[in-house]
């Protein structure tokens, strides 16, 4: 049995070990899972021995911490871990020391999740208190698709269980609105992990004025799979309904059918299509004409004139800057090109999603299920909110049935509750006949079928979790992953086809 001057000299070399390694750090965090992340930078700590115990006390205006230190695990240049008994029964753990990358915005958003997953630890033991709460974290799992930004864990009594994943008032409206796609996957793992239980739903703590979209897409979300659930957290806890979610804000305007008109500056725009065959022009629907290359719009029609530039630039055509107009023209058609000599030219690599419309614009057979090629819209009905970095297509095929078309060029897990919010629109526009009133697909008669969903990306930019999401859709919703090849800017061709 050691002695206790032994048991000094050990917690000694401990205490001159962790010190000596926090000098060596510019920004020194310190942080144990499931609590705030604590920036040693600004705050006071004491390494004591006391009745044969390394005890660590670190304070700050926030936090006060007590850990017994029991041993060093793991130590490198840039982090140390280090073994610790929480006082009384408590089980042990590991606190982790390196170098902050962070910007004390970040950390502190980090020290507010953290506060966070103790606030609805508590929800939890007082709303369900016959219920027992497995772990409760905000660790990232990267492998498996969950972010640090959402609180997760899980209630379960005998047999019974019910997935849990909460989210902070600290968060933007994007990550807030994101929630559900992580819920999902959140759910479809525990059910996969735990046979002993009878993983029953979902359950959603959102902040007070969360975004209807959460509530709109759960309402379309298959009740026969999982019971889902969404309460919203503030000064009191409460349930929200998601079977009355009230009218989408969307809005689908006329259509007419507008003849070209004849402006002032009607040879300027005959001059833009004159120099080259590769300007495409279409109106907007207010009647106005944008000329683009390959999806880039490089040109467009205002109510003031004709102006060019790409993104927000935007010059007066004129006779002193048609010379400026022709270069800028030049130079996207040299880099915005599938043979480009610099494919990571901003030229080429923008709006890929506007660029592999353009395509589908021509080849719409090429997608299947007797597509018109001859009729479509894009992003009618809008969807508003955060840039989504997506393409809306609305298509009819030879039957008369809607189409949905969203277009990603690259991997994204919110595709396939983005395309919802679309296809939500559409369906909300089509039963009550206003396609048809506003004179959407002239000559056509409208099915009452439902849309049919297309998601159309490369075939291997698909999310891995987008097959888990789809599959948790309403069956009201017939939903088809189209994989096209990876050069399709080159020839578009589909790979598959995977019903969902």
């Amino acid at each position: 049995m050691q002695s206790s001057e032994s048991f000094e000299d050990i917690f000694e070399d401990i205490r001159e070990r962790i010190e000596t390694f926090l000098l060596g750090l510019r920004h020194p965090v310190l942080t144990e899972a499931g609590r705030e992340v604590i920036d040693l930078s600004t705050s006071h700590y004491s390494l004591t021995t006391e009745h044969n115990k390394l005890l660590w006390h670190v304070w700050n205006d926030q936090t006060n911490l007590v850990r017994q230190i029991t041993g060093i695990r793991r130590e490198s240049p840039v982090r140390m871990e280090l073994r610790f008994q929480k006082f009384g029964k408590g089980p042990p753990g590991v606190l982790v020391l390196a170098e902050s990358r962070a910007t004390p915005e970040q950390l502190g958003l980090r020290s507010r999740r953290a506060l966070f997953c103790k606030q609805l630890r508590r929800i939890l033991a007082q709303r369900y208190p016959d219920w027992k709460l497995g772990a409760l974290t905000t660790e990232a799992d990267l492998v498996h698709s969950f972010s640090g930004r959402y609180t997760r864990g899980w209630l379960s009594r005998g047999s019974r269980a019910w997935a849990v994943i909460g989210v902070g008032e600290q968060e933007d409206i994007s990550t807030v609105e994101g929630i559900l796609a992580y819920g999902i996957i959140w759910l479809d793992s525990l059910r996969r992990q735990d046979h002993k239980r009878v993983v029953e739903g979902l359950k959603l703590f959102v902040p007070a004025n969360s975004p209807s979209s959460i509530a709109h897409r759960l309402s379309w979300l298959d009740s026969n799979l999982a019971h889902w659930e969404m309460y919203e957290t503030g000064d009191e806890v409460r349930l929200l309904s998601t079977a009355d979610t009230g009218n989408l804000k969307t809005h689908l305007p006329p259509l007419h059918a507008l003849p070209p008109r004849q402006t002032h500056w009607e040879a300027w725009i005959e001059q833009v299509l004159a120099c080259s065959p590769d300007v495409e022009a279409r109106q907007d629907p207010q009647g106005l004409r944008l000329f683009s290359i390959r999806g880039l719009t490089v040109a467009r029609e205002t109510p003031k004139g004709l102006v060019f530039g790409v993104g927000q630039s935007e010059t007066t055509l004129q006779d002193s800057t048609i010379a400026d107009f022709r270069a800028l023209l030049s130079n996207v058609l040299r880099y915005r090109h599938p043979q480009s000599e610099d494919r990571q030219h901003p030229y080429f690599l923008v709006q890929p999603e506007r660029w592999m419309q353009s395509i589908l614009a021509q080849q719409m057979d090429r997608l299947g299920y007797d597509l018109d090629s001859g009729v479509f819209y894009e992003q009618v009905p809008a969807v508003s909110g955060a840039e989504r970095g997506l393409m809306d297509l609305l298509a009819i095929n030879s039957d008369g049935r809607l189409v949905v078309a969203e277009l990603k060029a690259s991997e994204d897990i919110h595709l396939p509750l983005q395309a919802l919010d679309y296809w939500m629109r559409v369906h909300w526009h089509h039963q009550r006949g206003e396609f048809e009133r506003l004179r959407y697909f002239p000559g056509h008669v409208l099915s009452a079928q439902p849309p049919l969903l297309l998601l159309i990306c490369p075939a291997l930019q698909f999310h891995p979790a987008c097959e888990t999401i789809l599959r948790y859709f309403s069956s009201t919703i017939e939903a088809v992953r189209v994989g096209l090849n990876e050069n399709w800017r080159e020839q578009l061709q589909v790979v598959f086809r995977c019903p969902r």
